[in-house]
């Protein structure tokens, strides 16, 4: 009992300073579970021991993010994205129906970094225009955006499956691989819900003379940020097919070989730089250039690491889950994947995408198996319900609409067998 009302506390502390913004995830990751293990009378060589199982189990993932990021930054740098970009908006042209698909396909494509600022930063200058001058709202841009980044956190690089993989103690590829049909259907629920904003749009009176509502448009369109455009000395027009290749290969690689992901991200890395820079000195810049946002998350990973290390070394999280056991009705615990899954949007929009992978999935695992529902079902249900739902300021307009899309994508991961309904 000791032990679970003190993990209660811990993760409490950690969820309460993550949603707050009391401190940086980093010192919230290490000093709270140490200090609480410390509390519950572990000695120190006990908790060391928690610490390097824990972030062992990290590794793999922060290097996968490590190099990943590096490399998607690189390729829009030197621009292997733009002449689609480009192609997609251009024929897009006045037609609201085709602008909102297009949003959903640069999107898509935009998002296999795994980054939604870099998503953002590629679609919205690639499309905004055109919905200015559509008097398309913004907010929908916005919309199209976030649910094609749900779909593409699929991905093993992506957060979400990322994370997952670190609860589930297993590699990233191995979900991704049981992902990969759903992917199919989540891309077609996605274009699907970009046609029915376009004729919703139309139906405001949206269009070159708006009508009705459109015609009233009085939202922000500016859109401002401070971010400068890329170097466009930056940009290799004449490599673009040789950049996408390589692109390809690493995907191949990681689809169809046994080489850890990170592995893959390497060889890709190594095999821009050869091809995009020719001297040691730039390719050193074009690495540096991201360096700082390439650090972040994998060092946060790994403090993580610390994080579940205790909780579970401890035996913190079993504990927990008897308590919650104990007072959970029984009829809820055999379907508690499914009923997880549809709630996993309002849950993770409260929680934050750490709060929630890190504080509250390993919790509501710990409570499942002990209904014989499995780790791997209550994890597949969360991700997908959740998957890259994260912008705040989009709530009020958005959330419904990505809450539908989840259940809608829960439900059809639970039809193709990706998890046990």
């Amino acid at each position: 009992m000791l032990l679970g009302i003190a993990g209660f506390v811990l993760i409490g502390l950690v969820v309460y300073c993550l949603i707050s913004s009391k401190m940086n995830a980093i010192p919230i990751f290490v000093a709270f579970p140490i200090i609480i293990a410390l509390l519950c009378g572990f000695a120190p060589a006990e908790v060391f021991a928690f610490i390097k199982k824990g972030v062992g189990t990290t590794m793999s993932t922060a290097i996968l993010f490590l190099f990943s990021i590096v490399y998607f930054a690189l390729m829009n740098d030197v621009g292997m994205f733009d002449p689609l970009m480009n192609f997609l908006a251009k024929k897009a042209g006045n037609n609201i129906v085709l602008v909102t698909i297009a949003t959903g396909i640069i999107a898509t494509i935009a998002h296999l970094d795994g980054t939604t600022a870099g998503t953002f930063l590629i679609t919205v200058p690639a499309m905004l225009p055109l919905y200015k001058k559509l008097h398309i709202r913004p907010v929908v841009l916005c919309c199209i955006i976030s649910a094609a980044i749900s779909i593409m956190n699929l991905t093993p690089w992506g957060g979400p499956v990322a994370r997952t993989a670190i609860i589930l103690k297993t590699d990233a590829s191995i979900l991704w691989h049981e992902l990969l049909p759903l992917q199919g259907v989540g891309l077609i629920i996605v274009l699907a819900f970009c046609i029915y904003m376009g004729l919703l749009e139309k139906k405001r009176g949206a269009g070159l003379n708006p009508t009705g509502k459109a015609a009233e448009l009085t939202e922000d369109m500016s859109m401002a940020g401070n971010d400068a455009p890329a170097d466009p000395s930056l940009k290799r027009p004449k490599l673009v097919w040789i950049n996408w290749l390589v692109t390809l290969v690493v995907i191949l690689l990681m689809c169809f070989t046994k080489i850890p992901l990170y592995g893959a991200f390497m060889i890709g890395l190594a095999a821009a730089l050869i091809i995009n820079f020719r001297s040691a000195t730039e390719q050193a810049n074009a690495v540096k250039r991201h360096a700082s946002a390439a650090l972040l998350t994998p060092m946060i990973l790994l403090t993580t690491g610390i994080f579940l290390g205790i909780l579970n070394g401890t035996g913190m999280m079993k504990s927990m889950a008897n308590i919650l056991i104990n007072i959970m009705p029984n009829a809820l615990g055999p379907k508690l994947a499914t009923v997880m899954g549809c709630l996993s949007v309002p849950f993770g929009m409260m929680l934050g995408t750490d709060s929630f992978f890190f504080g509250f999935m390993p919790l509501c695992i710990g409570v499942a198996e002990k209904f014989g529902v499995a780790a791997h079902d209550i994890a597949m249900s969360m991700l997908i319900g959740m998957a890259g739902v994260s912008l705040k300021e989009q709530l009020k307009f958005s959330a419904p609409y990505l809450w539908i899309l989840s259940i809608i994508t829960v439900f059809a991961a639970g039809i193709i067998g990706v998890f046990q309904m």
